[in-house]
């Protein structure tokens, strides 16, 4: 098996909420538990540069976030431009983004590096839906959160869903430089590695 495989890599952090709750130690017990190994993990109080290159200030990053308030809005029959001054998924988009920036440097947050197979996609997998009241029950925000978009856009908020994790090998790939120095990620082998993988 190509080594890139086996050592697969995704960047996770817990929220303010996250780590307000005290669910740092359960979240990371769980990606462990999984066969995920921890490469890296820190606390600290994101600054407003880091936020603005992990959550980009881009058309597609802002139309996707603008689209979804969009769509929840109308699933409830709310009039979108009446709540949020416009009907633009690009502008409501710079809103949420606006919310979110101010969220996630609100207070530290535990970010960490996840290794192993298909670490990525375990990883989403185990953190669940990004709309917490859509997760399912298992998972990270099926268990610990049942916000939804419409309720955090009507306080003009983003939704505390606990967790970033990363949503593809190139995002991660992206995002892991971002947070961590090479120098702060770290090679060892688990000693369960030869029981679940049979190293």
């Amino acid at each position: 098996m190509p080594d890139r495989i086996r050592r697969e890599r995704t960047l996770v952090f817990l929220k303010p909420d996250g780590v307000q709750r005290g669910l740092v130690g359960e979240v990371v017990r769980r990606f462990e538990n999984a066969g995920l190994k921890l490469v890296g993990m820190k606390m600290l109080r994101p600054n407003r540069k880091l936020l603005d290159r992990h959550y980009p200030n881009d058309s597609g990053f802002l139309t996707t976030i603008g689209g979804k308030t969009k769509d929840a809005f109308a699933t409830y029959g709310l009039d979108v431009k009446k709540q949020t001054g416009t009907d633009d998924p690009q502008e409501i988009g710079r809103q949420v983004r606006g919310w979110l920036l101010e969220y996630v440097s609100s207070g530290p947050v535990v970010a960490f590096v996840l290794e192993g197979i298909h670490a990525v996609s375990v990883a989403r997998k185990l953190v669940g839906d990004t709309l917490p009241f859509r997760a399912a029950p298992g998972t990270i925000r099926g268990d610990y959160s049942i916000d939804s978009p419409t309720v955090a856009n009507l306080e003009k908020r983003p939704v505390r869903n606990l967790i970033h994790a990363s949503g593809s090998t190139e995002e991660a790939g992206a995002e892991i430089p971002l947070w961590f120095e090479e120098s702060e990620l770290f090679e060892y082998e688990r000693a369960d590695a030869r029981a679940m993988f049979g190293e």
